[in-house]
């Protein structure tokens, strides 16, 4: 996720603070645990290797052999530095960002094995690599042994004596399973009053899917935003206010929109061709994060991306209005399914470039959005001019660290 010249909250004692007040984190309380982890290294490179001719493109991405993380000399002074400055002036580091007084790269010496601070010894880095497999494989075993589960029963008992030396007596027992709510109904014939008859229906157990439900959006005021070069590879768009999203009982404000190629985040070890970021910030500075895969294929061309592209102005540092035209940000989210919902991967990570703040939500659609091969090559083409000839601007995959993964609606 591009660094953003927006105010940008910090992690102290444990907590997420913006420049004006402390806050309290949108905390993980889940119980699931991911079925696999990345190994404690970090990759010292990323490799991209290029062949462009007039009508055709060979492109590569690939994770050079991962080492041990090396905590250089030169490194832990640049972390020192970073922390004394950060105790000193909270805000320091974001106008340092915002100002662009403290450039990073994809390659070379500024690239990602140099970028400091947080960056370096953070615990809770993103992106990182997602296994899927595993879990859509443990969760078909789940849901069959559920299947099987019970929740408990309901009895309901009747007696009444209606004279003559009659009594009207019946019992009732209803299994009630965990994975569905339930409906029954009851009847009994009794001769000198007729039938008696009652149904009954408990949603107690309904099976609650995931802890945050949905994510609702609500990108109402699309047009008038402004398309900036940052000089880090990806045109970043800042969009004017009303455009929230609803993350449980959460609502929060797109403050910016932007790109990397290849995906940052990896589904069981593989990137896609590119993957989109949408930052949105809550009321009290704490930032959520929206990924959409995107994959090239087949398709017309992608509005969103296009105007992003066509936008984007050729000099780094420069912004340019767009006016009356649309961002047409729905093209970047990933149809519902059939049952309604929109599968995602929750985490809590960071900022994926300097100054790579922690404790940002992240929710990572796995449904991809195919957009055509030609909109890939020319997003890459932009990043090569930003990365010393390097198409890409995707950091190195980051260790998870013990960190827990909710699996929503999969």
């Amino acid at each position: 996720m591009a660094a953003m010249t927006t105010t940008i909250p910090q992690v102290s004692n444990g907590r997420l603070a913006s420049c004006s007040q402390p806050t309290p984190l949108l905390h993980s309380t889940s119980s699931v645990k991911p079925f696999t982890t990345l190994p404690q290294t970090r990759s010292t490179a990323i490799q991209r290797c290029a062949q462009r001719r007039s009508t055709s493109r060979v492109w590569c991405h690939q994770e050079q052999q991962a080492e041990p993380i090396v905590t250089t000399r030169r490194r832990l002074l640049l972390a020192g530095k970073a922390m004394l400055i950060s105790a000193a002036c909270p805000c320091c580091t974001q106008i340092a960002q915002a100002s662009g007084a403290e450039p990073f790269r994809y390659a070379g010496e500024a690239g990602p094995s140099s970028w400091p601070g947080t960056c370096t010894i953070g615990q809770q880095q993103s992106p990182i690599n997602i296994p899927l497999a595993d879990h859509l494989a443990q969760s078909r075993v789940a849901s069959s042994e559920k299947k099987k589960q019970s929740a408990g029963f309901i009895k309901f008992s009747f007696e009444q004596s209606i004279g003559n030396g009659k009594d009207v007596k019946f019992n009732f027992e209803q299994e009630v399973e965990r994975s569905a709510n339930t409906k029954f109904k009851f009847e009994q014939k009794v001769e000198e009053f007729g039938d008696i008859k009652f149904g009954f229906e408990t949603n107690l157990y309904e099976q609650k899917l995931d802890r945050f439900g949905d994510i609702s959006f609500h990108y109402d005021n699309q047009s008038g935003a402004a398309v900036t070069n940052p000089g880090h590879g990806t045109p970043q768009i800042k969009p004017p206010k009303g455009n929230t999203i609803q993350v449980g009982d959460k609502k929060m404000e797109l403050i910016q929109w932007h790109f990397h190629t290849p995906s940052e985040h990896a589904f069981d070890g593989e990137r896609k061709s590119m993957e989109a970021h949408l930052v949105h910030k809550d009321s009290e500075g704490r930032l959520a994060v929206i990924g959409v895969m995107l994959q090239e294929g087949t398709a017309d061309p992608n509005p969103a991306v296009r105007y992003a592209l066509e936008n984007v102005p050729d000099a780094a540092g420069q912004e340019k209005a767009t006016g009356p035209q649309s961002m047409q940000l729905q093209s970047l989210l990933p149809q519902p399914e059939s049952n309604g919902h929109r599968p995602y991967i929750h985490y809590v990570g960071s900022l994926t470039t300097p100054p790579c703040s922690e404790e940002v939500q992240w929710f990572v659609f796995t449904n991809i959005v195919v957009i055509p091969g030609r909109q890939v090559e020319q997003f890459q083409q932009f990043a090569d001019r930003a990365n010393l000839g390097v198409p890409a601007n995707a950091r190195p995959l980051m260790p998870l660290n013990g960190r827990s993964l909710d699996y929503a609606y999969l």
